[in-house]
């Protein structure tokens, strides 16, 4: 008997074990929520907030469905679907990379799937809900429900699997990347809008596709129509999404994503932070810069698959010119903050230009040379060309038609001072590299040419001086020297030059002359 009655014990605390983890709701159950507070997106701000009126649809172990009593009803075999979904995939599986679950005031562990009317918007995360109402009162003269929510359109619950997917990655964020700025700063709270898309697209991803099989054709990817957007003014999902990949696959997978969900540092910083912690020496813009040369090149093979995507494959990237012909005159064009451009220069035959870059002198940009054999669709060469203080590069490419018949610039502007909607300029143009083959124009005389240790270069017809700038590159477009024209006869040691061709450019930010010598 006293065996019988302590399983009976062992049994009945067991059970009230289970219970404390029960739903707190049941199907049937009502009711009432606040609508979105919208106090993160300025757009919808002036929407009303509406009191509404749900009922519970399931309850499963880690999720309700509550739909609002005057909207669409969804089908009980959807809603079944999903809450199924979400407890036996997405809940184990992206807690245990992002993070728990918040449970800041309502100690039920449970998520809360709310399907209300709602036109302007497939799912939503309200970072509102997850503050006091008497906070959120104060500051926004709104509402929270003090729940973990996932809104998601009645109209749109087709899609729901994909949405809560989304949404609660952002849910999970959240958890790990607010504090403590809501009590210090309740006006600026969050991660900046495009690492925090790219966390939930990126959790949408890992959650809804297989991210470890290769070669999935995208072809959404926005350098497809248009890869002149800019990533730190968050305006497109595949864009974000694209960079938060990259960044796992290059900086160390799932280590750079626990990294920066945690890391309290917001933006561009945060990035850097998280690249400095997993002991990575690239800056943000190296990363950048990476990036936007992979979504061009995608190749494998190329520097150990430096420059390359394993997940995903794509369509051709958007050209915003290509030119065939040479000198292309000068071309002028605009650029957003962390956006880029690719001007393809193209020939089959033996076609040696000179590319020259002049960028807005109080803005930053870097610039790539992608030197590729379309015949073979092999990668010749990257070549990075530093710019020199008036935001002045030229390069060289003197084997265009013999191993490579194309040249990909790939122009990227990385100024986080810009504003969101504006821009910044700059001009390019490329002739026959033979039109600098005796070293001599019109404006810029070398001598001696060729020459061993010093050269003379005399400048004809230049006015104000001053505002002049020699720059001495060599053949791939690599700044040595620079000086500030002071008179018409410049002196300039060359003698710590290698043997080889060098390029002599005169620069006044408004146009420049390029001259060529020889040291032997």
């Amino acid at each position: 008997m006293k065996h019988i009655k302590f399983l009976v014990i062992i049994i009945i605390a067991f059970i009230g074990k289970q219970n404390s983890c029960f739903s707190q709701y049941n199907v049937g159950d009502t009711l009432k929520f606040w609508s979105v507070t919208y106090i993160d997106w300025p757009p919808l701000q002036s929407s009303p907030q509406r009191l509404v009126n749900a009922i519970c649809k399931k309850a499963g172990n880690h999720c309700y469905v509550f739909v609002e009593d005057s909207a669409t009803q969804p089908l009980q075999a959807n809603v079944d679907s999903l809450v199924h979904t979400f407890d036996y995939h997405f809940y184990d599986s992206l807690t245990t990379r992002y993070g728990p679950v918040p449970n800041v005031f309502d100690n039920d562990s449970n998520i809360f799937i709310l399907v209300l009317n709602e036109p302007s918007w497939y799912g939503y995360f309200d970072p509102g809900q997850q503050m006091s109402d008497s906070m959120v009162y104060a500051q926004w003269n709104r509402h929270s429900c003090q729940r973990e929510i996932i809104y998601v359109s009645a109209d749109h619950f087709n899609y729901a699997v994909d949405i809560v997917a989304h949404e609660f990655g952002h849910l999970l964020h959240w958890q790990q990347d607010h504090s403590p700025e809501p009590i210090i700063n309740p006006i600026k709270f969050w991660e900046d809008a495009w690492v925090d898309e790219g966390f939930a697209t990126f959790g949408a991803i890992y959650l809804t596709e297989n991210i470890y099989q290769h070669n999935i054709l995208d072809n959404s990817a926005y350098f497809i129509y248009n890869p002149d957007m800019p990533l730190i003014y968050f305006s497109d999902y595949n864009q974000v999404k694209l960079f938060m990949l990259f960044m796992y696959e290059h900086f160390g997978k799932w280590n750079y994503i626990s990294a920066l969900i945690s890391n309290q540092l917001n933006g561009i910083y945060g990035v850097e932070s998280t690249l400095n912690e997993l002991g990575y020496s690239e800056s943000f813009d190296d990363a950048f810069e990476q990036f936007i040369i992979s979504n061009f090149a995608d190749d494998l093979v190329y520097a150990g698959g430096k420059y390359s995507y394993t997940h995903y494959r794509f369509s051709s990237c958007y050209i915003s010119a290509n030119y065939t012909s040479f000198p292309t005159g000068l071309k002028n064009a605009t650029i957003t903050p962390y956006g880029s451009d690719y001007i393809t220069f193209t020939s089959s035959v033996s076609s040696p230009i000179t590319i020259d870059f002049q960028g807005q002198s109080n803005s930053k940009f870097r610039i790539d040379f992608i030197l590729k054999n379309t015949t073979n669709n092999h990668i010749d060469s990257i070549i990075g060309v530093p710019l020199d203080s008036l935001n002045h590069a030229t390069f060289i490419a003197n084997n265009l038609g013999i191993s490579y018949n194309k040249v990909i610039m790939a122009v990227m502007n990385v100024d986080s001072a810009i504003h969101e909607n504006n821009t910044a300029s700059y001009t390019y143009s490329a002739s026959s590299y033979s039109g600098i083959e005796d070293g001599t124009n019109n404006t810029i005389t070398v001598f001696p040419n060729p020459a061993k240790n010093n050269i003379t270069i005399e400048l004809n017809q230049v006015s104000d001086l001053q505002n002049n700038i020699i720059s001495i590159y060599d053949i791939q477009g690599q700044l040595l020297i620079q000086q500030r024209v002071l008179q018409n006869n410049l002196k300039i040691d060359i003698s710590m030059l290698e043997k080889g061709v060098y390029i002599v450019k005169l620069n006044n930010n408004k146009q420049f002359e390029v001259s060529k010598f020889v040291k032997t």
